[in-house]
């Protein structure tokens, strides 16, 4: 009797090592899956700026385009606004 009783407590404590075991590799990989979440959380608030960075730069870009081609088209109808008067006027 006393040597069942001493495998059984053998078997129930190697049954909870094994659970605790188990419970720690599982607590790692929570933990190794958070890290990971914060890491990409990480990346995307970096990616967020870098978006809004280059739209930013895009609005810049657009209005340096719009001023250049208001002055390409002032300097074009400037430009054949005088020629069309001298031709006018040697013509006349």
């Amino acid at each position: 009797m006393k040597r069942v009783c001493i495998e059984a407590e053998r078997s129930r404590r190697e049954v909870i090592n094994d659970a605790e075991r188990k419970l720690q590799d599982a607590s790692r990989a929570l933990r190794q899956a958070e890290k990971r979440i914060v890491a990409s959380e990480d990346q995307v608030t970096a990616l967020e700026f870098r978006a809004q960075a280059a739209e930013a730069q895009l609005r810049d870009a657009k209005q340096a385009l719009l001023l250049v081609e208001e002055a390409i088209r002032k300097r074009l109808l400037g430009s054949n606004s005088v020629n069309v008067g001298q031709h006018h006027a040697i013509a006349v």
